[in-house]
């Protein structure tokens, strides 16, 4: 790997402050599709850190019955990796996994942050969940979430509650109906330069939430469909690029459609709600992204197919010669099969001929020349091990 690799990878991994977060993707409100089976991360474990209030046992497992490894005094800062039983918090202690009482630690106001940069951990409810106006069961309902949702969490309130945004406003939630999927397998870090052209957008590394790309124009290339749509847009760079190829496939006697292009981040969440209603979560994630991980949010892809509209987005699209002239070509104008045959593995996703991103014509010709994927790229390293 190149210095030059390495920089951007140490840049893209380094957490700023690590935020005590909770995704949460809806379209409206809190009423989203239960979202289980998050896959897991190249992203490495993710911490918090704590500090105790009052002169704290470190213990060998999860309750007063086990063993005291040390007593740390008031104040010390903890690393926490990840939530135990019973109230428990699994810690790292000189390389050693131990466990403190929640009850006596209280997480470091330092490390809460809104820099769009910062690890991401996810957490789910793990039953249908009350919003409240305070930490308590006797404050106001403001809404009730479904079992599955994920909750944007910023900070830790009294009494084992969690504070909680929802819409500019705080709102507070049990932590005893919660999970945390903090294990290095669970970790999902927003991307931290996501106009970047060669930003790397999959199940582990999500747009900030809200993105919307600054430079969206209408391509000039024939769609299946005449609406001017948001479908028809990419960013500036890409479109251009998108231009060019398209005119010289068509020279050479290869006639291309564009299919789909950028979607907001509220068609996305429309688009795998239904199809998670249709074919249920664990088959839909095989082959849609979860909103903020699509690559067509960041206006950089696009889903073609041949000139007589046949085999869009369909498997049958890759014997086909517009498939093969694209597998041949698509890097001299800045463009990668995002989804390569045989990497399904590599990049969390089927086998899609059709998925163009756009990525520069200096990496698209390493990439494809090579048969690596945008993940192998930067990490040499799979999202789903």
């Amino acid at each position: 790997m190149t210095k030059l690799k390495k920089a951007m990878l140490n840049k893209k991994l380094v957490p700023i402050g690590f935020t005590f977060t909770i995704l949460f993707i809806s379209l409206i409100g809190f009423n989203y599709v239960n979202i289980k089976g998050v896959g897991p991360s190249i992203a490495g474990a993710s911490t918090e850190t704590y500090i105790a209030t009052a002169n704290l046992n470190i213990r060998t497992g999860p309750s007063t019955a086990n063993k005291i490894i040390e007593t740390v005094k008031k104040g010390t800062q903890l690393t926490v990796t990840g939530k135990a039983t019973n109230g428990w918090l699994k810690v790292s202690l000189k390389g050693q996994t131990a466990y403190v009482s929640s009850q006596y630690v209280k997480v470091n106001v330092s490390d809460f942050s809104s820099d769009s940069s910062t690890e991401t951990v996810i957490y789910t409810t793990t039953a249908n969940l009350n919003i409240r106006t305070g930490p308590s069961t006797a404050n106001k309902i403001i809404t009730t979430v479904k079992e599955g949702t994920q909750l944007t969490v910023v900070g830790k309130a009294t009494n084992g509650w969690l504070k909680v945004s929802l819409k500019g406003q705080t709102g507070y939630v049990s932590s005893q109906y919660v999970k945390a999927l903090n294990s290095s397998s669970d970790a999902i870090q927003v991307v931290a330069q996501p106009d970047s052209i060669p930003v790397l957008v999959n199940k582990k590394n999500k747009l900030p939430d809200n993105y919307v790309p600054k430079d969206l124009v209408y391509t000039s290339i024939p769609f299946t469909f005449k609406e001017k749509t948001e479908k028809k847009k990419m960013r500036s760079e890409a479109s251009a690029a998108i231009g060019k190829l398209f005119a010289e496939s068509k020279k050479q006697g290869v006639n291309l459609l564009g299919v789909s292009a950028y979607r907001s981040h509220a068609t996305q969440v429309a688009l795998f709600n239904s199809y998670v209603k249709r074919d249920g979560y664990n088959k839909a994630i095989t082959y849609s992204a979860l909103p903020g991980t699509s690559e067509h949010e960041t206006g950089l892809s696009i889903d073609v197919t041949g000139g007589d509209g046949k085999c869009a987005a369909q498997d049958c699209f890759g014997a086909t010669k517009e498939a093969k002239w694209l597998q041949a070509h698509a890097a001299d104008y800045g463009f990668i099969i995002r989804y390569p045959k045989g990497k399904e593995s590599v990049t969390g996703y089927k086998y899609e001929p059709w998925h163009l991103r756009y990525v520069g014509i200096s990496k698209a010709q390493t990439i494809m020349s090579q048969g690596m994927t945008l993940e192998e790229y930067y990490y040499s390293k799979s999202v789903n091990k």
